[in-house]
């Protein structure tokens, strides 16, 4: 078989797995209405875009950028139950093409940005996700806009490709802060390739400034200090007690320059991570967390009225020594690699048994793209998308702020994919060999909108 001709199988299979995964994608979102899954996280995430910008304790505790989308999403559509499926597959279905946009505008060529579009779109775990009313949701669309838009502006340069940059990586960072450090490092790596004017990185830095400010403002009124990408305290202080569930009593403050009560309420509430109840090692292990073992239970008073003193006061009185601190760490590191994600493998349907069952993909795909990642910079080629991926990689590994979860790891899940076509593509170019094509950094404009 000719070199072209193995290229068209590879395209024609591209295509078709694309099209077979979008049908899923559209069908997975009616059969199961995200309406009909409103319980625990989903319930909270819905109350707080429908009552949004109220929502008392939960509405400030949480990223703001998913409220807005429910907003939008409740008033647009009359909670019709039909409308919101749509817009529940549209979200699916557009995705995984963000990030074949990304890969185009990246320099990949066609049929390994196709296989990127396809990956992403046939995982389980990147696609049971959107029959329920998750951040990661609209996450992972804004994740691979904002990459795609990075990508752009390394191709085109100009003051407005930049601010495009800017703001759909400050949106997916509201959305959930998880993807900071990969938005750091495109805004820098795209100030450092087109040396951004200071003019323009004065302009994006209020554009960032303003779109963080409404946040800050809230929970600085509602939990008496300014929090714009949420309160961090909670999950921090839920990893370092040790305990199965963490009790909270939250008192609301007085805004003395506004002589009323804030608009916050008091909340009495329990907290419990999924890891605590899985076998992320299962069927091989029966191996769990200390603190899934025996139930236990810790007790958090917070008042307002102090800002951050009593959440920091209850962190600090659970911070423990070094040898609990690393026990904690080698638990996080387990969960990371093998964690199913909740809530999708929780429930008892197909895509969710899918689900479960592929998670054994992500140790050896971290693995083989880290590797591959490694003998690049060994070979002194350094790429923005297997320098994003490592750093967000190595910065969830090394983590040991908060218990980790599956679905925490899904932000870099497309990006593996996205990796791993990468380091194929380079080696059958023969990126950084003597006699090698090196993937392109700028690819024509009219190239890059096929």
């Amino acid at each position: 078989m000719t070199t072209s001709s193995r290229q068209s199988v590879y395209y024609k299979i591209a295509v078709l797995l694309i099209a077979v995964a979008s049908c899923v994608r559209v069908v997975v979102c009616f059969v199961h209405n995200p309406m009909d899954y409103v319980w625990s996280d989903m319930a909270r995430h819905w109350s707080n875009g429908v009552h949004f910008p109220g929502g008392g304790y939960f509405g400030a505790g949480d990223p703001i950028g998913y409220q807005v989308y429910i907003l939008i999403l409740h008033k647009v559509t009359f909670d019709q139950k039909f409308l919101i499926a749509l817009a529940s597959a549209l979200l699916s279905i557009l995705m995984p093409w963000t990030f074949y946009r990304a890969a185009r505008n990246f320099g990949l060529p066609k049929t390994p940005s196709l296989w990127v579009w396809a990956l992403i779109a046939a995982t389980p775990s990147l696609l049971a996700i959107y029959h329920y009313i998750m951040m990661e949701t609209l996450l992972l669309f804004l994740e691979g806009l904002a990459l795609w838009m990075t990508a752009r502006y390394l191709r085109r340069g100009g003051r407005l490709a930049f601010l495009v940059m800017v703001v759909t990586w400050t949106l997916a960072s509201l959305t959930k802060p998880t993807v900071v450090p990969v938005a750091c490092i495109c805004v820098l790596w795209g100030w450092w390739k087109q040396s951004t004017p200071l003019k323009d990185l004065a302009i994006g830095a209020v554009l960032a400034f303003v779109m963080l400010l409404p946040q800050a403002v809230r929970t600085k009124a509602e939990l008496g200090f300014a929090a714009p990408f949420g309160n961090p305290w909670l999950t921090k202080i839920m990893l370092r007690d040790g305990a199965q569930v963490t009790h909270l009593d939250f008192y609301a403050h007085r805004i003395k320059e506004l002589g009323r009560d804030s608009p916050a309420s008091d909340y009495d509430e329990e907290f419990s991570s999924p890891s605590c109840y899985v076998r992320p090692l299962s069927p091989l292990s029966s191996w769990t967390m200390r603190r899934a073992q025996t139930p236990s239970r810790e007790s958090v008073i917070i008042d307002a009225e102090h800002g951050e003193r009593d959440w920091r006061a209850a962190y600090e009185l659970f911070n423990h020594d070094p040898d609990e601190w690393m026990a904690q760490w080698r638990e996080n590191v387990v969960l990371f690699f093998f964690a199913p994600s909740w809530p999708e493998s929780a429930v008892n349907d197909w895509e969710g048994r899918l689900d479960y069952d592929t998670r054994w993909v992500w140790a050896p795909l971290i693995l083989v793209v880290l590797v591959g990642n490694i003998r690049q910079f060994i070979g002194r080629r350094f790429d923005l998308i297997p320098i994003a991926v490592t750093a967000i990689t190595l910065s969830m590994v090394l983590q040991n702020v908060v218990l980790f979860e599956g679905r925490y790891r899904k932000p870099i899940e497309p990006l593996l994919w996205l990796n791993l076509v990468w380091i194929v593509s380079a080696k059958k170019l023969g990126a950084g060999g003597k006699d090698g094509e090196q993937l392109p950094a700028r690819i024509p404009a009219q190239e890059a909108a096929v």
